[in-house]
Order: structure tokens, then C-alpha cells, then sequence
């Protein structure tokens, strides 16, 4: 898959994920930790990179086959309901069916 499509994909389903309520963020990975640390930019507040914690898999044909998403949930908020609800809107951001999407709560704040 050409890797501006891609990138463009990985951003349109981080603002799906990132405006169901419930979300605190989305699980930064060392890589990304590591890269930002290094950058002399200021990451923007309004574009957060996903860095690791949304992967996409494609078919031969350049088509979404899997979704698997790490997200942090607010205390307040019950895990399994937005996680379900982070499910549902990442398939419709990807445009694939939501049993291709896998999330991962890896932590509550």
C-alpha cells in the first residue's frame, strides 16, 4: 500500500478513536516515545502521531484486512464499552467490518 495512503489512513482512524468517549489516548509505544523524545519539533497537540498503537494489515489489494488498535480508557469510563465503541469506529473509519479490529486496553487513567 503506498505509504502517504497509508499514513493518511493511520490518521483518519486515530481522530475516530480519539473522539469516542472514554478515550484518554492512544498507547504510545517505545518507538514513538523514543522518536519524539529525539525530534527538536514540537509535536502538535491537535495531530498526535499514533506511532505503535494502531496497525493496519492489507490485503494484496491494498485493502484493510485487520485493525489492532491500544488505547488508555479514563477511570470513569467502563473498559469493555469503550473499547467496543473505539471497535465500531475504527471499522467505519477503514471502512471494514468491525470484527477485523482488534483493541487492547493497556491501561486506565
Amino acid at each position: 500500500m503506498n505509504s502517504d495512503r497509508s499514513k493518511a489512513l493511520t490518521q483518519q482512524i486515530t481522530d475516530a478513536v480519539l473522539a469516542v468517549p472514554g478515550v484518554a489516548c492512544l498507547r504510545p509505544g517505545l518507538r514513538s516515545l523514543l522518536r519524539a523524545a529525539g525530534s527538536r519539533q514540537p509535536a502538535t497537540a491537535d495531530r498526535p502521531d499514533p506511532g505503535t498503537a494502531v496497525h493496519i494489515a492489507y490485503d494484496s489489494r491494498g485493502r484493510t484486512t485487520a485493525l489492532r488498535i491500544d488505547i488508555v480508557v479514563r477511570a470513569q469510563h467502563q473498559a469493555a464499552r469503550t473499547a467496543n465503541a473505539v471497535r465500531a469506529a475504527a471499522a467505519e473509519a477503514a471502512a471494514t467490518t468491525p470484527g477485523a479490529v482488534r483493541v487492547t486496553v493497556t491501561g486506565i487513567v
